[in-house]
């Protein structure tokens, strides 16, 4: 099945395009700010945001693999990314997501995960998902507690590309 197209009263979360690739690499890739919670180190070569694309453009048929561009409506602005995907490493569904600099602070996060955690529900009948954020991230905390995620547990945390060891928040939503 091929990634969908999703839509929000504010959002488009749609599949990566070939055409992408500058937009990524204008919105969030080569910004130390958004990258510094992610597992992915911020870059100024905008080859790492072709690998990008050329990998999910290779993963769109991919069930455990659902990665979504997210676009304003109104303009069709490429504003961040989203994914819910399955980690075989830790055996559970797992959820990450990040926004260009310019778009924090607007609900979109929460919005666009809203709808991906439905289709996760109701298309891929997940019945357990996973969420980790750095706790220096309390705004990525406030996103996963929207989706109904629960609290479990502090975790290591590697992120910004291994270069920040820190402690994560562990969280897990079940469902019936």
């Amino acid at each position: 099945m091929k990634t969908p197209i999703l839509e929000t009263e504010r959002l488009i979360l749609r599949p990566v395009k070939e055409d992408d690739v500058t937009a990524i690499f204008d919105c969030w890739m080569q910004d130390e700010d958004v990258s510094r919670y992610m597992c992915w180190k911020a870059s100024s070569d905008i080859n790492e945001a072709k690998e990008f694309v050329s990998f999910e453009l290779g993963n769109l048929e991919n069930d455990e693999w659902n990665r979504f561009i997210i676009e304003l409506k109104e303009s069709g602005e490429v504003i961040g990314t989203c994914l819910i995907f399955y980690n075989d490493e830790e055996d559970n569904w797992d959820i990450s997501y990040n926004l260009g600099k310019k778009y924090w602070g607007n609900g979109y996060t929460s919005e666009a995960m809203k709808k991906v955690m439905d289709y996760a529900i109701d298309v891929l009948g997940i019945k357990e998902c996973i969420a980790v954020h750095a706790v220096e991230n309390p705004a990525s905390g406030r996103v996963i507690e929207k989706l109904g995620f629960q609290y479990e547990t502090e975790v290591p945390y590697e992120c910004n590309g291994g270069e920040i060891q820190t402690v994560g928040k562990y969280y897990r939503l079940l469902l019936n």
